[in-house]
């Protein structure tokens, strides 16, 4: 199996990693799929998938683990730092939050692992607002990785779906699925929620890093 990090730093660690997750080499989503919709409040949110990571929210974000999965959110984009040289090092990554039921986050992501899926390809999650401020913005929500259909049972179960939804097509040999239909997307976002590994939350939590 595969593994995903986002270069948001976040949905990676949400299990957009993993197997059956859809992916696609081209984004499916605009800003003007966001149109409508309340935006996610501006500052430092911790996307919280890993339940054994310890993090002391009140240091500056440049000193949490990479666990942690600390991100500055502001005018559509996700800001973190990138560990992989050892040294923190700010990262800028777009982010598409499209309306809907439910919403749709889109970031562009780096595969390692094992498997070769499409060089840097746009993977996807559902979302949905648990709370909101004053002004509408969203500061907590619920989100969970776009499967490719109904995921395998078992252990030694192939880890990708052998049912996939319509209007998602397998991708041989790829733990991976994909599509060119936004229809396929939001039915595939909706129908995950369900099968959502674990729980996986983000919230707000202060103006600046």
């Amino acid at each position: 199996m595969p593994s995903f990090r986002t270069l948001a730093a976040v949905l990676g660690a949400v299990a957009l990693a993993g197997c059956n997750a859809v992916v696609t080499k081209t984004p499916l989503l605009t800003r003007a799929d966001e149109a409508g919709a309340p935006s996610a409040k501006p500052g430092l949110w911790r996307f919280a998938g890993d339940t054994d990571c310890q993090v002391d929210e009140a240091k500056p974000l440049a000193d949490w683990p990479e666990c942690g999965g600390g991100v500055v959110l502001k005018d559509g984009k996700a800001g973190y730092y990138e560990r992989k040289t050892g040294k923190p090092v700010w990262t800028l990554q777009p982010v598409i939050l499209a309306a809907g039921a439910p919403r749709i986050a889109q970031v562009q992501v780096v595969v390692g692992g094992d498997v070769t899926v499409e060089s840097n390809p746009f993977a996807y999650a559902g979302a949905r607002a648990t709370q909101s401020d004053a002004q509408g913005r969203i500061t907590a929500f619920a989100f969970w990785p776009v499967q490719c259909g109904p995921p395998p049972k078992g252990a030694d179960a192939d880890p990708i779906t052998t049912a996939p939804l319509p209007g998602l097509v397998l991708k041989p040999g790829e733990p991976a699925c994909t599509t060119a239909s936004v229809a396929a997307l939001r039915n595939a976002a909706k129908l995950s929620e369900a099968w959502a590994p674990k729980p996986m939350t983000a919230r707000w939590l202060r103006d600046g890093p």
